[in-house]
């Protein structure tokens, strides 16, 4: 099995990040971005907001269909191991113009998702110190993320896994409190219950739990990062695919088994729904307050330490897009730029931080924006479609790590995307159909009229033929 850097070369790349994290910080720097606690503690109550106590199904169908989705990005991700990581992938399976849209796609994700993270911090310390404003602590925060990621990304994977370790042992309490304290019967998920306009407990519909599929599948999502931190990792492409999954699947444990646990466990249902922090409700219930409280000293130490991997993750997306000299010049150039000293990307890095530490100070923006969550399904969809194509289109192409149970894996995740989808909001899906109908435009009024000096990956079906580094950037 050829190493991780022979791969890259054959893709016609130059080695300009640095190769130094094992596959263990690998994981590790994944699963930090898939942040389990913050997850179970934010996202997965949002699932309970909108299907009260018959969230268990939506959560692990959620759960079900990101491991479809998973299994299709660590194959995909081991033949192309490339830090543009997704869209990277759609363009040399289903070509250069869907490629682009997915790389617009995954740069509003860049624009959105790290300051919604980072918002975060300011929301727990200040329910720890209420004196304090939200969002200049999250601007604060989100500063002093930045400056960590422009170090050397060895010291960001060991860093994270420090904190990861700590994480997962606050979920791994939450479960405890859980398992130890059950009060709800078999009933309450089989006949689910949430809360009515007037606070009163009413019966729940289907639609409602088909709306909480979506929210399921945020609560795990960030397993695609294993693909895009792809350049820095020691060892085989392999090992980027099995990275993947791995990382996927002990998340979902570790979200799962305590959200099963707290569904359970919930001393009162009526408070159970009625409380804005439904986790920290019941585990305050089962273990006292000041058990709560470390809890949320634990949710703010995975929330700083998702903020940090996410970060990471989109530097690396944006660098690759001016790699692949998707702007004009010296966008590019300017984005493509890696420090001597640390290897780390640190233009796209500081364009990363920075946008996210002005909505950090502009909280309420990001709260609104709620289209981000279109984006990241249909990456979802192309990534599938890509899945089902490479096997029929590059079927003579080397798949270090083979998905098993093909063709299961991508129609299942092409059902889920479609479901989740149909609850999308209307507003959302216009605002994205505009996002892409611009890139449309650029890229054919642009892109497309340069013969070849822009958005410089291959399409071909085999990219392993072509060896040769990409020349320098070209001028306008």
């Amino acid at each position: 099995m050829s190493t991780g850097e022979d791969t890259l070369k054959a893709l016609g790349y130059q080695q300009e990040l640095h190769r130094s994290v094992s596959p263990l910080g690998h994981i590790a720097l994944v699963l930090s971005d898939i942040t389990p606690t913050a997850s179970i503690l934010v996202v997965a109550t949002a699932v309970i907001a909108v299907a009260g106590t018959g969230s268990l199904l939506p959560f692990i169908l959620g759960c079900f269909i990101a491991v479809n989705v998973a299994l299709c990005m660590g194959e995909l991700g081991s033949m192309f191991p490339v830090a543009g990581g997704l869209f990277s992938i759609v363009t040399r399976v289903l070509g250069r113009p869907l490629g682009f849209i997915a790389m617009v796609d995954y740069m509003g994700q860049a624009v959105f998702l790290p300051a919604s993270i980072a918002i975060g911090i300011g929301t727990y310390i200040h329910s720890l110190l209420p004196s304090l404003p939200e969002n200049a602590i999250s601007g604060l925060g989100m500063v002093v993320v930045t400056g960590i990621c422009l170090l050397k990304i060895r010291l960001n994977a060991w860093l994270t896994a420090v904190f990861l370790a700590i994480e997962l042992v606050v979920v791994t309490a939450i479960t405890v409190a859980g398992f130890t304290h059950l009060h709800q019967p078999l009933s309450i998920a089989i006949h689910p219950v949430a809360l009515g306009s007037h606070g009163a407990l009413v019966g729940i519909a289907g639609g409602a739990v088909l709306a909480a599929i979506a929210t399921s599948l945020f609560s795990v999502n960030g397993y695609d990062s294993g693909i895009n931190f792809a350049e820095e990792v020691l060892g085989s492409a392999r090992e980027v695919g099995r990275a993947v999954v791995t990382a996927a699947l002990v998340g979902i444990v570790f979200e799962l088994v305590p959200f099963i646990a707290v569904i359970f466990a919930a001393p009162s249902v009526e408070g159970f729904l009625h409380s804005g922090t439904p986790f920290t409700y019941v585990a305050g219930a089962a273990f006292g307050s000041k058990f709560e409280t470390i809890i949320t000293i634990g949710a703010l130490l995975a929330i700083f330490n998702a903020s940090i991997a996410i970060t990471l993750q989109f530097s690396r997306i944006v660098w690759a897009s001016g790699r692949d000299r998707a702007w004009p010049e010296p966008i590019s150039s300017w984005f493509s730029k890696v420090s001597s000293r640390h290897g780390s990307p640190w233009v796209a890095t500081l364009f990363v931080g920075i946008l996210a530490t002005i909505l950090c100070f502009q909280g309420t923006l990001v709260a609104v924006v709620t289209f981000t969550a279109v984006l990241l399904i249909i990456l979802y969809g192309l990534i599938a479609i890509s899945a089902l194509v490479s096997r029929v289109r590059q079927s003579q192409l080397p798949r270090p790590s083979k998905m098993p149970l093909w063709p299961a894996p991508p129609i299942l995740a092409l059902i889920g995307v479609v479901l989740a989808l149909t609850q999308q909001k209307v507003s959302d899906l216009i605002t994205v159909a505009v996002i892409f109908g611009v890139a449309v435009v650029y890229y054919y009024g642009f892109v497309a009229r340069r013969g070849g000096r822009y958005w410089v990956q291959s399409e071909l079906p085999e990219p392993y033929e072509i060896t040769e580094p990409l020349p320098p950037p070209a001028e306008a």
